[in-house]
């Protein structure tokens, strides 16, 4: 089976990232379908996150991804148990 993920932001669902189909041994065979999953991610785009109807959601937050490990951090959030 044919999977294509698709990630829109949440408030808005404007599209923020179409990943490319990850093909089965079917793909391209006439009928074969492909099967989309939809997950939300953030909050809302840049376009809409500068709307009033939007701003009394937010309150001034800000998402910078979809929370996948991006590796801009410098600091890591693990702390060790004393």
């Amino acid at each position: 089976m044919c999977y294509q993920l698709i990630e829109r932001y949440s408030a808005c669902h404007c599209l923020y990232y179409q990943h490319a189909v990850d093909r089965c041994a079917a793909y391209g065979q006439s009928g074969h379908p492909i099967t989309t999953r939809t997950i939300l991610v953030g909050y809302a785009c840049s376009k809409h996150a500068q709307a009033s109807s939007y701003d009394s959601y937010s309150r001034g937050q800000t998402y910078s991804d979809s929370g996948y490990y991006s590796n801009q951090s410098r600091e890591s959030s693990y702390r060790p148990r004393r």
